[in-house]
This record gives structure tokens, sequence and C-alpha cells, in this order.
């Protein structure tokens, strides 16, 4: 996993931010796979059968979230992107920026993972490689679900920029 220089100042709106989607990660990544998984058992066991797989599936308590820690850096980048001014609101309601972005955040971030989980390469990847970590090739799965994220927002990711695409 790559990681880029911040050309932040220190109490510019992005770095907050940053610091705020970083710190809500884990939590964030663990409701990823619970609407994916939710997801999967709606729309391929809507019927809610229970087959060797589906109690297997119940099984599983350990999750794995590594597999969609950079899938989630670019969701991040993707919204501090589209939130593109650097410039601190004022918060009349006590609140700290900090507290206000990671909130804002979150909500935009649910948003997203609803919609992208309703895509059956996002959910049944998330499934094998979070949940069953089935010991295959992740990279084929990785770049499944981001060809649907990039795809979403227009987007193109070079090594060193995200661009609009033509």
């Amino acid at each position: 996993m790559q990681h880029y220089q911040d050309k932040y100042f220190e109490q510019d709106k992005n770095s907050i931010l940053r610091a705020a989607q970083g710190f809500v990660e884990p939590q964030l990544l663990k409701r990823w796979v619970e609407v994916a998984y939710k997801t999967y058992m709606l729309l391929e066991n809507p019927l809610g059968l229970e087959d060797a797989f589906i109690i297997k599936l119940k099984g599983i308590k350990e999750y794995d979230y590594e597999f969609l820690q950079e899938l989630y850096e670019i969701l991040s980048a993707i919204y501090r992107y589209e939130r593109g001014n650097n410039q601190l609101e004022i918060i009349w309601d006590g609140r700290s920026h900090y507290e206000v972005y990671a909130e804002a955040w979150q909500e935009e971030f649910d948003n997203w993972i609803k919609y992208f989980c309703s895509k059956p390469e996002v959910y049944r990847s998330i499934l094998k490689a979070c949940i069953l970590r089935q010991g295959m090739n992740n990279k084929f799965l990785y770049y499944a679900i981001r060809r649907v994220i990039l795809g979403h927002f227009n987007l193109k990711i070079t090594r060193t920029k995200m661009l609009k695409a033509a």
C-alpha cells in the first residue's frame, strides 16, 4: 500500500478530515463487511434457506478487514477531493471540526457502501476476501471493487494523482 506525502497545513480542513477518517476507519470497515453480508443474504438467499454454505457463513465470527483498507483510502481520498476547499467552517453547536467532519464522512460513507454493496461484484468479493478468506488471489477481487468505485465517480488513479476520466 502506497501513502502519499501530506501537502496540507496542520490545521487545514483536509488535514483534520484525514485524521477523522483514520480514526473512524476500523468501525467503518466493519460496517462495510456487515452491509455486504446483509446484502448477500437479502439478494442471494431471500427465503432465508440454510444449506451447508449458509450455515458455514453464519458460523464465521472473525472477519479480515485488511482487504478493504486500500479501498477505504480510495473512498476517503475521493471524499476529500469532492469537498475540495480547505477552509474551516464556523461551527455553532459547540462540536469540534474533527467531530463534524467525522460525522459527515460516516454518513456519506454509509450511503456509498449501501450503493456499492448493491453490486454483486462488490458484495461477493467482500464475502470471499473478508469473511470466507478463501486464500485466493485477492488482487482480482480488489480490482473488481476498485473498478466499480472509480467508474461510479468517473475517476482514474495514476501513480501520484486522482483524475476525472475523459
